[in-house]
């Protein structure tokens, strides 16, 4: 018979694994690929490992962690045999030990929201498609204000403070130092510049700074004008984002009013990749972007 203490560890693993943070769950989904690849089975992999195929599936699923030691094992059982490709999958394998500047926020915001923010943190680039409005990373306070109070007016709760500081440190990533700034490949969609979010005076300081953002030498900004019609994927907003090599695993962030949700599985990222790719063919080049983006703060009325 168990103890009390064998139930109570028990119960904690299991709450500790209801809610897998973003980067087990790449890489699960990653060591699944290989497993696939390779034409092995579950149980394969956990004869290797010396354990139940439960926890090979766990680990795949996110909802576990996986030693060093039990990654190497599994490595070697895929193929995977070059020092710098094991290097990327042992540190994507690594729980950050440094302590994340959002933490003391945790209270404040939800947890898909810091699931974001952790992302961001992680990866060293980001290629996305945003059609209706201007994405946090290049958001100015003032737009990102009226974003956030959604059409309302008066002073920001708690909640929507803690979101605004939040929004504008996670732009620190664009001119970091130590990994490499955040390399971003973003196409907006004309509506998104002249939604007047904030009005006229808010929207034309946020046009100008979008094309500060995009003389950045690590961003490429392109604009889809309406002339371009209909397009692969249609009007919904992604973001796909990298981690760093050499295992460059990928995870698409689909976001919505509500929530934000993500697809790790190589057929999603392959099939938004593609989708990516045909948006940023058919928009205008960076240059005739900024000349639109240019044209129509110029065209706002002032005050």
């Amino acid at each position: 018979m168990r103890s009390p203490c064998e139930y109570a560890y028990e119960g904690w693993a299991v709450a500790a694994e209801q809610r897998p943070t973003v980067r087990r769950r790449v890489l699960g989904a990653n060591l699944r690929r290989l497993r696939e690849d390779k034409g092995l089975h579950l149980e394969d992999s956990a004869e290797r490992l010396g354990c139940h195929p439960a926890k090979v599936s766990r680990i795949e699923a996110g909802r576990s962690g996986i030693r060093q030691l039990d990654l190497r094992v599994l490595l070697d059982l895929y193929g995977v045999t070059g020092d710098g490709e094991r290097d990327g999958w042992l540190a994507l394998a690594r729980e950050g030990r440094r302590q994340r500047w959002w933490r003391v926020l945790e209270d404040q915001l939800p947890q898909d929201f810091l699931d974001l923010v952790g992302l961001e943190d992680e990866v060293y680039e980001c290629r996305g498609f945003q059609p209706g409005i201007v994405p946090g990373l290049f958001q100015t306070e003032g737009y990102a204000t009226a974003v956030i109070q959604g059409g309302s007016t008066g002073d920001l709760d708690v909640e929507q403070r803690a979101k605004l500081r939040v929004r504008m440190e996670r732009q620190k990533a664009l001119f970091r130092s130590a990994p490499a700034p955040l390399k971003v490949w973003m196409v907006l969609g004309e509506a998104a510049l002249r939604q007047q979010v904030g009005g006229p005076e808010v929207l034309r300081h946020q046009l100008l700074h979008l094309i500060e953002m995009g003389r950045l030498p690590n961003v490429t900004l392109q604009v889809l004008p309406f002339t371009a019609g209909a397009y692969l994927g249609g009007p919904y907003p992604f973001l796909i984002y990298r981690f760093p090599p050499p295992a460059a695993l990928e995870v698409v962030l689909l976001e919505n009013f509500a929530s934000h949700a993500y697809l790790e599985a190589r057929e999603d990222t392959a099939r938004l990749g593609s989708a990516f790719d045909h948006i940023r063919a058919t928009a205008l080049s960076a240059l005739e972007s900024e000349s639109l983006i240019g044209t129509i703060a110029n065209e706002l009325p002032r005050p």
